[in-house]
């Protein structure tokens, strides 16, 4: 699991506005936390036991406890494998292959986050970000295959982009995350016996 946290969310403004990336850091997080009514304190205390507790599925509690989730990023990026759609594997299943270890694509974000680190630009990556999700789920990759082509894409991250059925967006997955852990806190706020708080972040 990756350890990556000041991340972005990237937000549409609507027509002819653009677009905005927020940069989602630990006080962004605490904030998030404190609206839906989780103590941040709490928050610090769960573990991946926890969410396996509160999960909803066999499924989520399965991949819950591969994974074993230690911060608020792996948390989501958990949670978004069981909404994320590949061709090639089942979504929960993808990161136990060998290209998962290098392009853990799970949620828009992340292609506009790989682009960056490629050296394009924000514009760039947002354009790239914008049409692949648009056209990730059309029958014909062709148009796909055309704009990853056009901008050059690393055939690496272009494969994995083309294997992609389904993508959620960050913000999505943390709202699912934030119910998920609305439910684990809710079962940790009575067991008053666990004292120790770390920081997870």
């Amino acid at each position: 699991m990756r350890n990556r946290g000041y991340r972005f969310i990237v937000r549409d403004l609507g027509f002819t506005n653009g677009s905005v990336a927020m940069c989602v850091n630990s006080t962004w997080i605490n904030e998030l936390l404190r609206a839906n009514g989780i103590d941040p304190v709490i928050f610090r205390k769960l573990t991946w036991e926890d969410l396996v507790a509160a999960a909803g599925s066999e499924r989520q509690r399965r991949v819950i406890a591969d994974l074993r989730p230690r911060n608020f990023w792996q948390m989501c990026d958990t949670v978004s494998l069981m909404y994320t759609r590949y061709d090639s594997v089942d979504g929960t299943d993808a990161y136990m292959e060998s290209w998962f270890k290098h392009y853990p694509i799970l949620v828009a974000e992340d292609i506009y986050e790989f682009m960056l680190d490629e050296g394009y630009s924000q514009e760039e990556a947002v354009e790239l970000m914008e049409y692949c999700k648009d056209h990730i789920g059309d029958s014909d990759r062709s148009d796909l295959r055309d704009m990853l082509e056009l901008y050059d894409v690393p055939d690496e991250i272009s494969s994995v982009i083309l294997d992609i059925r389904r993508l959620p967006s960050r913000e999505r997955m943390i709202a699912e995350l934030i119910k998920l852990l609305s439910r684990a806190a809710v079962e940790l706020e009575h067991r008053p016996e666990l004292k120790e708080t770390k920081d997870i972040y």
